[in-house]
């Protein structure tokens, strides 16, 4: 009993660690007020990101973050109305991050402006910022995108300085390049850690801007499958394992869940193959993705939320744990 209170404690002593120098000091005059949003630039850098900041903020409780990335040729905007992180039916306690690429473009994307500070300079500054500003939990930072902002999202986590600061990752239909001669990015070379890299990944079926099993065309995408399996592999299965379970969501449209088990973790790496749904954010009351991409999304709508999986998934991780 004694040792199992010492334990606790000491549990206690590390989250309470998580607080970042932020906490205890009063929101920034050019911030939003609690329950809004706004859109900001990062000082020092031509940058700009829109910031949401929950109803129930307070300066000395540290609060988790989560950073929602757009897809090529979106803006901050269009994510935050799509993503729906800002809305408290699925985020009712934590901070929102929406951050705006420099030309449209994510580094993953050939397209994109690799010039210094390039996009991941411009994460972990902007991620730095926030914790000097507000009450974040540290230990609780989380990256999540649409199409080339879930293929950038696969960037942070592989990358060894700045995806060390997020707990967890989702992509929602995503844009997976080959990055190993990409300046700036290279090959997947993330921080060795305990916890590991907790990995979700959403995909439709008949997705023709970002197939589900790629395609070999000037610039190739690669095989959904590909990207799970290297992060299974990453977090302690062997190569190429297959999942531990690969089960029936929804019969209709038919839906399937596989996750993976490795490393002691259970369903550390998690993947939902759509069927009936293309290039869309699934949603069970539509949104921007079912009307501007009707032809791929053509059921106006989908049988589950991706938003309200992405934070069940968030909150089973978080640094050090």
């Amino acid at each position: 009993m004694q040792i199992a209170f010492l334990l606790s404690l000491t549990a206690l002593a590390s989250i309470s660690t998580a607080q970042s120098a932020g906490c205890n000091k009063n929101i920034p005059s050019k911030f939003p007020t609690p329950g809004t949003s706004t859109s900001l630039k990062l000082p020092g850098s031509d940058r700009q990101y829109r910031l949401y900041i929950p109803a129930n903020y307070e300066k000395n409780t540290p609060t988790a973050l989560y950073f929602s990335f757009h897809g090529a040729s979106r803006d901050m905007l269009e994510e935050e109305d799509l993503s729906q992180f800002s809305n408290p039916k699925f985020n009712p306690n934590g901070i929102a991050i929406y951050p705006d690429s420099k030309n449209g473009y994510w580094l993953s994307n050939p397209n994109a402006d690799t010039s210094r500070p390039n996009d991941l300079d411009f994460t972990n500054d902007l991620l730095t910022h926030m914790e000097e500003k507000l009450c974040i939990d540290t230990s609780r930072v989380y990256s999540a995108g649409k199409s080339n902002g879930g293929g950038f999202t696969g960037v942070i986590a592989c990358n060894a300085t700045v995806g060390s600061r997020f707990a967890a990752f989702a992509a929602v239909s995503g844009a997976w390049y080959d990055t190993g001669d990409i300046e700036g990015v290279g090959p997947c070379a993330p921080a060795e850690r305990e916890e590991g890299y907790p990995f979700f990944e959403f995909h439709g079926t008949t997705d023709t801007t970002a197939p589900i099993d790629g395609n070999t065309k000037s610039i190739p995408k690669l095989p959904v499958i590909d990207i799970l399996q290297g992060w299974a592999n990453r977090n302690g299965c062997a190569e190429k394992a297959r999942w531990a379970r690969n089960e029936t969501a929804f019969e209709n449209p038919f839906v399937k869940h596989a996750s993976w088990d490795c490393g002691g973790k259970s369903g550390i790496v998690q993947h939902y193959r759509e069927g009936e749904n293309g290039h869309c954010w699934p949603s069970t009351v539509g949104n921007d993705d079912y009307d501007r991409l009707a032809s791929q999304c053509p059921l106006g709508r989908y049988v589950f939320n991706a938003t309200e999986y992405i934070f069940d998934f968030f909150a089973g991780y978080r640094l050090g744990a």
